[in-house]
């Protein structure tokens, strides 16, 4: 479980403590949120009230190694060269052009990187530039910690020209009907309970039938180009996979797959301000130009709900298609080939102290090199991955989130849930009348959060509630952040494709 957006997960990765105590209680400042500016814990970078995990483990002789996506601060002195990681090459922000090197902000360890741009594409290059790492220093012998944060397949949904029509045709049946495969595939495999979800989609936006055939042939294209970015990615993780296993090391190493929120659902014609960035800079979305380095697109809502199969909506968003994301593990001496499920309650706090566990590392506690720091919070699940069964989390421990003013907390098999609209992806559609109030769903039996049950619980929301409110003040939570001018948001056009 992570957060519903990016740099927040990313920040509790690092730290093994809540998005709020490691600076990124919010993801944007006052021009689009009411209430963080100024706040402690709303600084919006990677904060120094936490000891870092590459710090932690540089300072136990690992040598600390990054590329990708940092996102945890732009300015000097907050790069990840100042927190912890020895050799790294960085796009600071939090998305840009994958086939774009000199506009998008790369640092390469303590300076502004430079690069050939005519042979950059992101995925290949944090690829490229990993395995130059790890060769730089392998002969020295120190044990390696690599954070691959690669951005694809963030938008803007980008391909080398040889991707372009590798799944050309394989989505023209449309997002509900991928939906209710994804759905019977996962249920088949054993990744979701075996339950009736055919009542449980909730749509947001138009219909499949509902399109006229324009915009289903641009709405296909879309995700056959998502398709060719995620086989890119698998490729080139594949690279660095072959080349663990030629140096000795992959038998060695301990790897980590994850995303760090839901599906993305942004769809820059309908988002005012990714409309804004298209027409700046001269994009090109007609649909024979889709998925090349002169267009700009993402999928939009129809395939992120098809990409959360039955769980509720997606990034952005606190619920389960918001905040479940996939993960695998991969270890030396791993019951078999096939693996297994885990099926416990496990957070992304919980990575950091168990990578510390693997490696060996103390906790630091509450202080670090001097100053005071916020300990790790999180547990390890160092004995999941041995084989232990026993959950990590008790079942009357509780787990708080807030981002935006969006909150929920599970404890157990029962999840509070607090919806209000998305701060950074524009909400055209009606408001539902379950938002800005709690809801409560029994997690182990409705999954996918289709039966509101607080009416039938008032006393257990009561008491869910106020181990919320104990959260929120532990942590330091601002109450009551909404987004700045809404009603303007809402009252621009949503239309069809442009």
């Amino acid at each position: 479980h992570v957060l519903p957006m990016c740099a927040p997960t990313r920040a509790v990765l690092l730290s093994g403590v809540d998005n709020h105590i490691a600076g990124l209680g919010s993801m944007f400042d006052s021009g689009m949120l009411e209430g963080v500016s100024g706040q402690v814990g709303y600084e919006r970078y990677l904060h120094e009230r936490v000891a870092t995990l590459p710090e932690l483990l540089r300072d136990d002789g690992y040598q600390t190694l990054m590329a990708g996506k940092w996102h945890l601060g732009a300015s000097e002195g907050m790069w990840p060269i100042d927190r912890g990681f020895e050799q790294s090459f960085t796009l600071l922000a939090g998305s840009g052009d994958h086939f774009s090197f000199l506009e998008d902000g790369y640092a390469e360890n303590d300076v502004i990187a430079e690069l050939d741009a005519e042979d950059f594409y992101s995925t290949r290059t944090y690829t490229d530039k990993l395995i130059e790492f790890v060769s730089k220093n392998h002969s020295d012998e120190r044990p390696f910690f690599a954070y691959a944060a690669y951005t694809a397949p963030h938008w803007p949904l980008q391909v080398p020209d040889d991707y372009l029509d590798r799944y050309k045709g394989e989505y023209d049946e449309g997002f509900d009907v991928l939906r209710g495969q994804r759905i019977e595939r996962a249920r088949s495999l054993g990744s979701i309970p075996d339950l009736d979800y055919s009542e449980s989609i909730e749509a947001t936006g138009p219909a499949w039938a509902d399109l006229d055939p324009a915009d289903k042939q641009h709405y296909a294209r879309r995700m056959e180009i998502y398709s060719a970015m995620v086989e890119n990615l698998d490729h080139h993780i594949g690279r660095l996979i072959n080349h663990l296993e030629s140096i000795g090391e992959l038998e060695n190493t301990v790897i980590l797959f994850m995303s760090d929120n839901g599906a993305e659902s942004d769809e820059m014609e309908r988002n005012p301000v990714f409309a804004e960035r298209v027409r700046r800079g001269n994009y090109n979305n007609d649909l024979g130009n889709l998925g090349t380095a002169s267009s700009y697109m993402s999928y939009g809502a129809g395939w992120a709900q098809a990409s959360s199969g039955p769980f509720l909506r997606f990034k952005n968003f606190v619920t389960e298609g918001g905040t479940r994301a996939p993960a695998f593990l991969y270890f030396s001496g791993q019951e078999s080939t096939t693996g297994r499920w885990d099926r416990q309650y496990l957070s992304v706090m919980d990575i950091a102290p168990t990578i510390l566990q693997l490696a060996g590392v103390e906790l630091p506690g509450s202080s670090y090199r001097g100053r005071e720091v916020s300990p790790i919070e999180g547990k390890s699940f160092a004995g999941v991955i041995r084989g232990d069964q026993d959950p990590i989390h008790g079942a009357d421990e509780s787990f708080g989130i807030e981002l935006h003013g969006a909150r929920s907390l599970r404890r157990g098999d029962y999840k509070l849930v607090w919806e209000q609209p998305p701060v950074n992806s524009w909400w055209g559609y009606a408001v539902p009348e379950s938002w800005y109030r709690w809801q409560l769903y029994d997690i182990a039996n409705d999954p996918a959060e289709h039966n509101d049950i607080s009416m039938q619980h008032p006393a257990l929301v009561e008491e869910l509630a106020s181990l919320w409110e104990d959260y929120a003040d532990a942590h330091g939570v601002v109450r009551g952040v909404r987004i700045a001018n809404f009603e303007r948001w809402q009252q621009l056009p949503s239309g069809g494709i442009q």
